[in-house]
């Protein structure tokens, strides 16, 4: 068997299936309570796990197709360092978030993931987060009336 390009797209890949098969039988399970085919409580998980099924077989046939980086012959970039780097943000994101607040704690952790995920530039990533911060802002404390954390400074 050939081996995949991208092994962390054909492990996810792999475990969305994964998951959508355990979606998918369990909504045939709940499929026996309800009384019409297309209207009960197996209607949402019976659609998530064949959305699951259908975008896991496509990442799985993707992983196998050969990106730009290996066509030019570079080296993927090193996916332990990242990962590292991004749990320790979030889990500083964790202790900080009472002492700053929301508003701040959200755009300088969000502002750092997008340029530690994303490698964008800092102008760009600065950008970037205040838009999720702000749109996170009005989706969950203007619109759906959540108090979040306001911290000392505010």
């Amino acid at each position: 068997m050939k081996a995949p390009y991208n092994l962390p797209d054909f492990l996810g890949a792999l475990v969305s299936i994964a998951v959508g098969i355990v979606v998918s039988l369990e909504a045939y399970r709940l499929q026996s309570y309800s009384s019409s085919l297309y209207v009960g409580d197996h209607t949402l998980p019976a659609m998530l796990g064949l959305l699951l099924l259908v975008l896991g077989g496509s990442l799985l046939l993707q992983s196998y197709r050969p990106g730009n980086r290996e066509e030019a012959g570079e080296k993927p970039p090193p996916y332990g360092k990242n990962v590292a780097c991004c749990l320790l943000v979030l889990f500083i994101y964790g202790l900080v978030i009472d002492i700053l607040g929301y508003v701040l704690s959200t755009w300088l952790v969000s502002m750092i993931l997008f340029r530690v995920i994303g490698a964008y530039r800092w102008r760009t990533a600065l950008f970037q987060a205040v838009i999720l911060t702000g749109s996170l802002y009005v989706v969950f404390v203007l619109w759906l009336q959540i108090m979040f954390p306001t911290g000392f400074f505010l």
